[in-house]
């Protein structure tokens, strides 16, 4: 009856290890990740399913390293959700976002078109807010949320802000 010490020791020590080893996962980065330039959270049935895009009008001018000057309209890329297609536009001045108008979302369905609804003006609201693509999932809408996030992502891309 001495394996019994033994095998506590040791399952003591492999649980020891286990957690050592969760505690120092690293998680990876969420910012452009992904195929389609958004957060790394983004799933892959969006990205393998992407219209073209469609280039806008304006001027500016944009380099690596320095935030694009860029002042006009911009058409993102038609992404594809479970429920619909999510299309943006977005106007910058001097590479700041100045607005942001859906082209298509999701309204097959009622509920879809109830969620759309919902969804749109508060994305439009954080993407004003950070200036960016990085926009919380509006909850309901994860979905919606992704396609948009990255619909605006290539948009911004494109003036390369």
């Amino acid at each position: 009856m001495n394996y019994f010490p033994k095998r506590g020791a040791i399952g003591a020590a492999l649980t020891a290890v286990a957690l050592a080893l969760i505690l120092s996962f690293k998680t990876p980065s969420a910012t452009g990740n992904s195929t389609g330039g958004t957060s790394g959270n983004t799933t892959g049935n969006t990205t393998g399913n992407q219209s073209q895009q469609t280039a806008g009008t304006g001027t500016g001018t944009g380099s690596t390293g320095q935030r694009s000057t860029f002042s006009g309209q911009l058409t993102g890329t038609a992404v594809q959700t479970p429920f619909g297609t999510v299309q943006v536009q977005v106007t910058l001045q001097n590479g700041q976002i100045t607005d942001v108008q859906p082209l298509q979302m999701p309204n097959d369905q009622r509920r879809s078109q109830q969620i759309s609804q919902y969804a749109a003006p508060q994305l439009r609201s954080e993407a004003l807010t950070a200036q960016s693509a990085q926009v919380d999932s509006i909850s309901g809408a994860t979905y919606t949320s992704e396609g948009y996030a990255q619909s605006l992502q290539s948009a911004l891309d494109q003036a390369g802000a």
